[in-house]
């Protein structure tokens, strides 16, 4: 069984734990890890562009899908040859599960929030890597969702933590 949590300490590391892992699906969260809260539509163009080069090269990735609770949308819809690409906007993470119940398994949910991303992974069957972004860079609404994350890091991954976090 694949372990429920890894943290991950730097995102050069991504590419290595989702090899490891043999994960088929890759859901990522989108902001910060695609592009910054708040930042341009550009930027988030970019962002996206960048993960499909890094990600989308994994042999055994056969579906990434970017998701976020918020209204942004890529001025151009994510293709890439070979792999199914979805782009998921107000995506009412963790409550709406059903878009990611018929993606392929082992998968992995990327991003930094246990509250949305971590209890996503954990409904869905998935492995969470955390990624924790510098506090410095975090809006008010996602610094309190962190602290509410990390009182129920116990309750969601106590027992399933990988010994690499």
């Amino acid at each position: 069984m694949q372990p429920a949590y890894q943290l991950i300490k730097a995102e050069r590391e991504l590419a290595g734990r989702i090899t490891q892992l043999l994960a088929q699906t890759v859901v990522l969260d989108v902001e910060p890890l695609i592009a910054p809260w708040k930042s341009s539509q550009r930027m988030l163009d970019e962002g996206i562009a960048s993960m499909l080069r890094r990600v989308g090269m994994l042999p055994e990735v056969r579906v990434l899908c970017f998701a976020t609770n918020s209204a942004r949308e890529p001025s151009v819809a994510p293709h890439l040859p070979g792999k199914q690409v979805i782009y998921l906007a107000s995506a009412r993470k963790p409550l709406n599960v059903e878009p990611y119940l018929t993606l392929p398994r082992p998968g992995v949910v990327i991003g930094d929030q246990v509250v949305t991303d971590g209890l996503l992974a954990r409904r869905i069957g998935y492995t969470f890597l955390h990624l924790r972004p510098a506090l410095r860079d975090m809006p008010v609404g996602p610094l309190l969702l962190r602290g509410g994350g990390e009182l129920l890091m116990p309750l969601l991954f106590a027992q399933r933590k990988s010994a690499r976090a």
